[in-house]
């Protein structure tokens, strides 16, 4: 399988990504829903991932991103590698970046100041945040779903955003995003920061100029 854990240990390894080629193909995917995209390992392995890196070419255990589209929603689709899953968090809602291992996806219309950021945990815990300008948080839209659990070699969550929870729609203007992942050790413990697109210098992936676009393909 193209997304397989064991064939990302040579992705991250490859040249990092400049940032003029800092972009995610999302397939078009008609009818797809959570349960589908969560049970649908073919159709992921298709679609071409992008490499998280860690902050200045800092090692990480290696991690990949894909996503899929279609008049509903964006789906996105993570591969982690992970030796040792740590997820205590027990409900949706939780600052779980600061508990433990996550995924997360930001994601806002170009040229549009608002944005969202929705979390997984690998036990399938949810966390959706919202913001109307750079860290103003907002009340977020409801309609965002998870699903999360180990594979071999690590964990995997599918992350399903409908365009109503952007107040939008698919056509209306193009789309930008970061993809994250904070990877602790153990509970308690530092976590270990990757992202696409890769981040310099501080790491802050609130800010926009640091995202990579998002382009549906028909």
């Amino acid at each position: 399988m193209i997304g397989s854990l064991t064939a990302m240990v040579c992705l991250a390894t490859a040249v990092p990504v400049l940032a003029s080629q800092s972009v995610l193909h999302a397939v078009s995917s008609p009818g797809l829903d959570l349960a589908e995209a969560w049970s649908d390992r073919e159709g992921w392995a298709s679609t071409r991932p992008a490499v998280l890196r860690g902050v200045d070419g800092a090692g990480t255990p290696a991690a990949e991103v894909r996503a899929r589209w279609n008049e509903s929603a964006v789906f996105f689709e993570f591969l982690c590698r992970d030796v040792s899953v740590v997820s205590p968090g027990q409900q949706d809602g939780l600052d779980h970046f600061k508990l433990g291992d996550v995924v997360e996806i930001f994601l806002g219309r170009r040229g549009d100041p608002s944005y969202i950021e929705v979390h997984s945990t690998p036990a399938g815990r949810k966390t959706v945040y919202a913001f109307r300008d750079y860290r103003e948080p907002t009340a977020p839209r409801a309609g965002c779903e998870v699903r999360a659990g180990q594979v071999e070699d690590g964990w995997r969550a599918v992350l399903v955003i409908p365009w109503r929870a952007l107040g939008s729609q698919p056509d209306e203007g193009s789309w930008e995003f970061l993809a994250g992942r904070y990877d602790y050790d153990a509970p308690g413990g530092r976590a270990v920061l990757s992202s696409f697109p890769a981040q310099t210098g501080k790491p802050d992936f609130h800010k926009r100029g640091r995202f990579a676009k998002l382009l549906l393909l028909p």
